[in-house]
């Protein structure tokens, strides 16, 4: 399917992605630059799972704002720049993560129940989101989150890595819908570290 695409060139895919919303050639971008993206990646996290996490979430930002993109440069060089901007935001997620570690105690007794009570209403409302996946998609995607890998998960569900792919996009789109009014309102509510 792909392989009709692998002759073209880079500017005409993406033509064919940013005015056509052509999913094979999608595909082709992916196959063309995922390998390389995972690879920077893994040496700036040295973590494989979370340089394909991040890989991964490059391509759905990309696909998602298809239709605002106007590139003129490298779609190589504009790849490793949205890669760079998801890892730059892995590691200060991960800072305030640190951050949080080394607050007072009292503060930390302070919100240990407001933030408790608003952990479980997120987690309860994101299994909730996750039962209105189809099953073998919600299956993909919990064995993804765990840190399982597109040809791992492909193999011990015996179905082929693109597949595996697609129902980790559409379980992200689905779940985006099916949360963003709890995470807006999360957002404007929960207290700032």
């Amino acid at each position: 399917m792909t392989d009709v695409y692998s002759t073209y060139s880079e500017e005409t895919l993406m033509k064919l992605i940013c005015q056509c919303d052509e999913e094979l050639a999608f595909r082709e971008l992916y196959r063309r630059h995922a390998r390389l993206l995972v690879h920077i990646a893994i040496r700036k996290t040295g973590l494989k799972s979370i340089a394909e996490d991040l890989v991964q979430e490059t391509f759905l930002k990309f696909w998602l704002g298809r239709n605002k993109f106007d590139i003129q440069k490298n779609i190589q060089a504009y790849l490793n720049g949205m890669l760079k901007n998801n890892i730059i935001n892995y590691f200060h997620q991960e800072q305030k993560k640190r951050t949080t570690a080394f607050l007072d105690e009292e503060e930390v007794l302070d919100n240990d129940t407001s933030e408790y009570l608003e952990f479980n209403n997120l987690h309860e409302f994101y299994e909730q989101s996750l039962l209105k996946l189809p099953q073998k998609c919600r299956e993909v995607f919990i064995l993804s989150r765990k840190g399982y890998s597109l040809k791992e998960i492909a193999a011990s569900m015996e179905i082929s890595e693109k597949t595996v792919e697609a129902h980790i996009s559409k379980a992200l789109k689905i779940l985006r819908v099916e949360m963003k009014d709890y995470i807006a309102f999360a957002v404007l509510f929960l207290p700032l570290i």
